[in-house]
C-alpha cells in the first residue's frame, strides 16, 4: 500500500508540474484544502490548476514518506513571486486522491 501511495503522490506533483490536469489522479469527491482556498470535487480542484501554474516556474520536492494510505510532500516551489516552502499531506485510496492538505 506504502509503494502504491507514493506511486500516486509522484504523478499528482508531476501533473501539477506539467500542466497537466487531466493526469492529475483525483477521487471525484477529492477535497483539497490550501491556504486561500478549499475545492470540492475534482472538476473544482482541477480547474484551480490553472491560475496557480501561471505563477510556478519549478517545483522541487525535498522529502516525500508516506505510511499506509497517507503521505506527506515538502516542496519548494519557485514562483514568480520568489520560493515558498510548502508541505502538503495526501490521502490515497484505491489509487485516487481523496485529501489534500497544503501547509
Amino acid at each position: 500500500m506504502r509503494e502504491e501511495t507514493l506511486r500516486v503522490a509522484e504523478r499528482y506533483i508531476d501533473a501539477v508540474r506539467q500542466n497537466d490536469a487531466s493526469a492529475l489522479p483525483l477521487h471525484p469527491d477529492i477535497v483539497g484544502i490550501f491556504p486561500m482556498n478549499t475545492y470540492r470535487g475534482a472538476a473544482a480542484f482541477r480547474e484551480a490548476l490553472e491560475p496557480f501554474v501561471q505563477i510556478v516556474k519549478k517545483i522541487d520536492v525535498k522529502h516525500i514518506i508516506a505510511d499506509g494510505e497517507h503521505c506527506v510532500a515538502l516542496l519548494e516551489i519557485d514562483t514568480t513571486f520568489g520560493v515558498i516552502g510548502f508541505a502538503e499531506h495526501i490521502h490515497v485510496a484505491d489509487g485516487q486522491i481523496i485529501f489534500v492538505r497544503g501547509y
